[in-house]
């Protein structure tokens, strides 16, 4: 395997098997106690932690990680996760009857909200959503004490 200036000596296999859309998917491997199916079992998994850290880094906004530990990126991507859990329980705590004119999709709320430019009926929509939040924890603190 390889090109013929610098060839492998090792002996490779090839596993042929389909995606869930019916896709040939071939792979070499060099694993050769180890059966087609779970080969192609790896390949999946392995594929869906590709597909993971493609949602990180589009939805999270984490094109890079700043660190290389597992400690940082742990630190780094619980931060992003909370931060987004935040941010979508606001959008869909504000989300009233909205004229046409004022619907948002949490993309573009998302964008218009870093950018500190929401439209004011959203701004208004969150102070309300924020003060009856805080409201309602000091009541709980009133009636607990």
């Amino acid at each position: 395997m390889g090109t013929p200036q610098c060839r492998s000596e090792q002996r490779h296999r090839v596993v042929i098997f389909r995606d869930f859309e019916g896709r040939e998917i071939r792979v070499v491997t060099d694993l050769m106690q180890v059966t087609a199916e779970q080969i192609a079992q790896m390949y999946k998994a392995r594929w869906q932690i590709e597909v993971f850290f493609r949602w990180i880094k589009q939805h999270l906004n984490i094109p890079t990680l700043f660190g290389t530990t597992e400690n940082a990126v742990y630190g780094q991507l619980f931060c992003a996760l909370i931060v987004y859990v935040l941010h979508k329980w606001l959008f869909d705590a504000a989300q009233g009857t909205w004229p046409k004119h004022a619907i948002l999709s949490f993309a573009r709320f998302s964008r218009l909200f870093l950018l500190q430019n929401l439209p004011v009926e959203w701004l208004i929509q969150i102070q309300h959503v924020l003060l009856k939040r805080v409201s309602a924890s000091m009541n709980q603190i009133t009636y607990s004490g």
